[in-house]
């Protein structure tokens, strides 16, 4: 009876606290959660630019600059979450430079941090937009939570990252339309809420474009990317049926729906990217890509060339009234990220 009224007091001693902590942890996370709005105006000018006929468009999921070729990540059979404070600046550096080289009239980026733990709080947004004064910035959330407890044993911590849409031309404005998927509770309150950030130009002639920047959901728990694509073929066949052309480019972690991969990309148990329904889109334009460069690298082991399994997920879908004059993904051997830039000149035909 005292050995069980001794164990009884060393389990209430030790479970009473844990079970405490945990409740506090879980009630701030529940207080912190970031709940976006449906729809959010992130960017407005009262005088905003002409867009030219012809356009230079570049995507690029920049991978927070934490993922260059010498990493592997957790979430896709790999183990670490982030880089040396010094690799991430370097990669950060590079990708500017390498940006500025494009010199593309509109960057759509994805992954861009801007205070989070993994990239050591360095304003990632702020500093990429620096490198482009006279640029229009816009900015939308797609990661925010004050703190992430996985891996338990290097855990994420606080994230704080996004689209970042930077423009030669102004736009009129530039809203975050927050996608239908959303995971369950309680691992919502750590996981990414994904939007969409779509920014509408003015043309010479008075029409409206529509440039949209998005990053779909990666780790699927059921039908999350088939309702962010259902979604953004709504918003985008009610656009063409307003008469306003619309470019869409990203990170869609699906491939296009004419898109075979071969049977190494659809190798890895952690990461398995699903085909898009085209029959969604068919009303309001086509999807182009560069099927000759893979855009992704699977993040299981650091890179190499001659073993590692790449795939696309990267690329445009264009509607009516767009003429594509080129697109190529750049190969850049996944250095500073896990994703390769992919660009795309088009003409507004007449």
């Amino acid at each position: 009876m005292r050995k069980y009224r001794r164990f009884r007091a060393v389990t209430v001693r030790i479970v009473v606290p844990l079970v405490a902590v945990a409740a506090v942890f879980f009630g701030i996370s529940w207080l912190a959660e970031f709940r976006p709005a449906p729809v959010e105006e992130v960017y407005r000018c009262q005088q905003p630019d002409s867009l030219p006929d012809t356009l230079t468009l570049v995507s690029w999921n920049i991978g927070y600059a934490g993922l260059g070729d010498n990493m592997d990540f957790f979430y896709d059979g790999g183990r670490r979450v982030r880089d040396t404070r010094a690799r991430t600046a370097a990669n950060l550096a590079q990708i500017v430079l390498t940006l500025q080289k494009i010199d593309a009239d509109i960057m759509l980026l994805q992954e861009v941090d801007r205070s989070s733990h993994r990239t050591y709080r360095i304003d990632e947004a702020g500093l990429i937009g620096a490198a482009f004064p006279g640029y229009a910035a816009a900015f939308g959330f797609n990661y925010k939570a004050w703190f992430v407890p996985i891996p338990l044993r290097d855990p994420i911590g606080r994230v704080a990252s996004g689209l970042l849409t930077l423009s030669r031309y102004r736009p009129l404005d530039a809203v975050r339309y927050q996608y239908p998927s959303r995971f369950p509770f309680p691992e919502r309150m750590f996981n990414l809420k994904r939007g969409l950030l779509s920014a509408r130009f003015l043309t010479a002639a008075g029409d409206t474009v529509m440039i949209d920047n998005t990053h779909n959901t990666a780790y699927d728990t059921g039908n999350m990317r088939f309702e962010e694509c259902v979604f953004l073929a709504e918003l985008i066949a009610r656009a063409d049926s307003a008469g306003i052309r619309s470019v869409t480019g990203g990170d869609w972690n699906q491939y296009p729906p004419d898109y075979i991969p071969s049977a190494a990309e659809l190798s890895n148990p952690y990461f398995v990217p699903q085909q898009i329904d085209g029959r969604l889109f068919r009303r309001a334009g086509r999807f182009v890509y560069d099927a000759q460069h893979p855009s992704l690298r699977y993040l299981d082991r650091p890179f190499r060339a001659d073993s590692s399994v790449r795939t696309l997920t990267d690329f445009f879908f264009v509607s009516p009234g767009i003429e594509v004059l080129s697109i190529e993904t750049l190969p850049l051997d996944f250095h500073s990220s896990d994703h390769n830039p992919v660009v795309m000149k088009i003409v507004f035909s007449r």
